[in-house]
């Protein structure tokens, strides 16, 4: 077999090399008893010939590292990034644990420079919501290295780690049903970011609301940010006239909402919106937003809990462990779509 690069080595490689099973290998990596002399000599000697690095998880929980989990997400300007972030210190918190925080502002060189110091500082597990689908190879790097991985909000295909994410596909199937219960028969559905499933899923939600409305799909996922606003004004502009958007993001949303409101078109007179994910400021705006709510905060706290519940776990257990969780999503009915108002409270 050949020898594995330096630091690449699992547990289970220092097992095979010493001819023991990974259960033995992990006690003898972490310091405990029940393993004779001469075998814990061959341990020992594997790893010196393999390089291992211990698995940090396990070395924490004999508290000879710091209790210490890394979160990384695209940027912190987004709501809804940091209230997940804000779940995320919350629960690590309860555990003990301290969290280090990175955004990387979509830049995949970033990303991969802040997984490797993630890496250089010893964390017991990483939290991500991933920023590109480049950054798959150091992650799997982590996962090889015995570091337990829970994406959040969005997977990255070829990746053997935890997730958590959101009904997007219900709650965009759901928010497409409300606007056709409006009477609207062209609604455009508008986003970027195409290259996560999490989008995906959100479009194909759309696609199926429409189909059993027996309506036509209009789809216009952009590559960039700062191109929705240029693009969906030219649609709003053409024949024949779009009556409802129903936009992927909140950072869509936002783009759209204001393009609106320079062009002084009314919503929802003119033009009707559902956006997926509420924002703090939705219920404040001139007509305010009805939303695909997204329970940001239980998000982060989720994958906190499933990534302490794999820290703490067998380092051999946890190496088999891919643990899945789906939260759901609440439409928040406001006026944007066409609804009225509730009525005021008479006291």
């Amino acid at each position: 077999m050949p020898k594995k690069r330096s630091g690449n080595a699992t547990i289970a490689d220092v097992a095979r090399e010493a001819g023991v099973g990974v259960m033995t290998a992990s006690r003898v990596v972490n310091g405990g008893k029940y393993v004779s002399a001469e075998t814990a000599a061959r341990v020992r000697s594997a790893i010196a010939k393999l390089s291992y690095e211990p698995n940090e998880a396990a070395r924490v929980l004999k508290g000879k590292s710091p209790r210490l989990i890394g979160l990384m997400v695209p940027n912190l300007a987004d709501p809804f990034f940091s209230a997940c972030a804000h779940g995320v210190q919350l629960m690590a918190a309860t555990y003990g644990f301290r969290t280090l925080l990175f955004a990387c502002e979509g830049n995949v060189d970033s990303e991969a420079e802040e997984i490797g110091m993630m890496k250089s500082r010893g964390v017991a597990g990483l939290l991500i919501v991933p920023s590109r689908v480049d950054s798959v190879d150091p992650l799997k790097e982590l996962r090889e290295r015995g570091i337990p991985i829970i994406m959040l909000d969005r997977t990255l295909p070829g990746l053997d780690a935890g997730e958590v994410m959101v009904e997007n596909f219900e709650g965009a199937q759901k928010a497409v049903n409300h606007l056709v219960e409006h009477g609207h028969q062209r609604i455009l559905c508008v986003g970027y970011d195409s290259q996560f499933n999490s989008i995906g899923q959100r479009v194909a939600g759309y696609e199926r609301a429409m189909a059993d409305a027996g309506l036509k799909a209009e789809v216009l996922v952009v590559d960039e940010k700062t191109s929705v606003a240029r693009r969906v004004l030219q649609r709003l502009r053409s024949q024949p006239p779009v009556t409802a958007l129903f936009t992927l993001n909140n950072v869509t949303t936002i783009q759209v909402l204001q393009t609106l409101q320079r062009e002084n078109i009314q919503v929802p007179q003119e033009v009707a919106i559902i956006g997926f994910d509420d924002f703090e400021l939705a219920s404040l705006l001139a007509a305010p937003l009805t939303a695909v709510s997204q329970p940001a905060v239980a998000l982060g706290r989720s994958g906190t809990q499933l990534l302490i519940d794999l820290i703490r776990s067998d380092a051999a257990e946890a190496s088999k462990k891919s643990p899945r969780m789906l939260l759901p999503t609440e439409l928040i009915i406001r006026r944007s779509c066409g609804c009225e108002p509730p009525p005021q409270r008479q006291d």
